[in-house]
């Protein structure tokens, strides 16, 4: 049985966009629209019997109608192959109301074998390769909890405990009742303990939301977890994964988040993006889970640094480093460091010709370094010459050496004109 995983599409994400004059969309939108394009388009090349969304599919709560029109779009060619969908509800999809519809509950109403979870459920989804198991865990919603009596005077730690506590024992008295030697999924959108990070999400992840050990997220019969919400591509049931936690079980079940379709901004410049192809294989009671991630057609984030505090010309220092790469298409950040004294050698227009290819410059930033403020040296008449050179040369450290030379040199002059002051007279 074949699957496709997919997350955190996040439609509506268009910081570094224009107005593309062709469509009248923002440009940023239309790379997330390609990139979704080809992931449904690989995933009928490849004859997925799943595809399988595990949350976030827009920016914010209340997506605009042109990203409800795209997203449905992409997704028109899978649910008109027959294909079965099963969405997620991520914490993007969620309206800070209670009883509000999600941004994805429309997609419960459209033509299509759509199968739509908002609260924790399981289901029996039947696929052209036979019967699978699901078990859907989305975003677990506070706001639910709270409108109960019981749960208002709990504090944020104490939610988050209780949550835990409700998934996991979902999640063991659930697998009870499946058939082992059927494929089973568990499909959701939370943190797994010790995950690595995208970049974007290091200052975005809430403190006090609920997560999950591998272990309590995987145990037999599970054959693959997929999740959303973290934008890194990784399995946190494998040793050799950063900062993984190994959970030992008869098999090692891949538990997995995808990563995101597209970056969203230069902290995930390193990232990969893309999503996940799922193989179970089943031979009676035995089965057998590989998994294959795709790279998507992301758009190029380049980060450019040049510094030019010691290079006669600031402005070739850094056409230099642009040369180093191919700007075309590309979203670029240039930073350079340069001295105080040297800002009106920096020509910008230089800079601007070089990275015309671009498609966008984000931005072009610079740091300077002051030149250093000595201290003006403060006389009066009654100051001998030997104490006024003394203090003259104490602030240019460059003239400590030759002190005692200055000082000499000084009262010899010195020592001459008051010669000849009483000669004249």
């Amino acid at each position: 049985m074949k699957l496709l995983h997919t997350a955190d599409i996040h439609l509506g994400s268009n910081t570094y966009g224009r107005i593309d004059p062709e469509t009248g969309l923002n440009t940023r939108l239309l790379d997330f629209q390609r990139c979704f394009e080809f992931m449904v388009q690989r995933g009928l090349d490849e004859d997925i019997d799943l595809f399988l969304f595990c949350g976030d599919a827009y920016r914010t709560a209340d997506p605009t109608p042109t990203q409800q029109k795209v997203f449905a779009e992409c997704l028109k060619p899978i649910a008109d192959a027959g294909i079965p969908i099963v969405m997620v509800t991520g914490n993007h999809d969620h309206p800070v109301s209670f009883g509000k519809a999600s941004a994805i509950d429309i997609f419960g109403y459209v033509s299509g074998d759509v199968h739509l979870f908002r609260k924790p459920d399981k289901a029996l989804i039947q696929t052209r390769s036979g019967p699978l198991q699901l078990l859907a865990l989305p975003w677990p919603i506070r706001s639910m909890l709270l409108s109960k009596e019981a749960f208002r005077k709990k504090s944020p730690h104490e939610i988050r405990d209780v949550i835990e506590q409700l998934y996991i024992h979902f999640i063991d008295t659930t697998v009870k009742t499946f058939d082992p030697a059927l494929p089973t999924v568990l499909a959701g959108h939370f943190s797994v303990q010790g995950s690595d990070l995208a970049g974007s999400e290091r200052t975005s992840l809430i403190a006090h939301e609920p997560k999950f050990l591998p272990g309590h997220l995987a145990p037999p019969p599970i054959d693959y977890v997929a999740l959303g919400h973290i934008h890194r591509f990784q399995n946190r049931n494998r040793a050799d994964d950063p900062g993984a936690t190994r959970v030992v079980h008869a098999k090692d079940t891949p538990v997995v988040y995808c990563s995101s379709i597209e970056r969203i901004s230069f902290k995930e410049i390193d990232d990969r993006k893309g999503f996940v192809l799922v193989d179970i294989e089943t031979d009676g009671a035995e089965k057998k889970t590989s998994y294959t991630f795709v790279d998507t057609p992301t758009r190029p984030f380049l980060s450019l640094y040049a510094d030019a505090r010691t290079h006669p010309d600031p402005t070739d220092r850094i056409l230099q480093e642009i040369a180093k790469v191919d700007v075309t298409d590309a979203i670029v950040r240039v930073r350079y460091h340069i001295d105080e004294a040297q800002a009106a050698q920096v020509d910008a227009r230089r800079i601007r010709e070089a990275l015309a290819p671009a498609f966008v410059i984000a931005a072009i930033e610079r740091t300077v370094d002051p030149v250093e403020r000595q201290r003006r040296t403060v006389l009066t008449r009654e100051v001998s010459l030997h104490v006024a050179m003394e203090r003259y040369i104490a602030q240019h450290d460059h003239l400590a050496s030759l002190k005692d030379d200055l000082i000499e040199a000084a009262l010899a002059l010195e020592a001459d004109y008051l010669a000849k002051r009483r000669d004249e007279e």
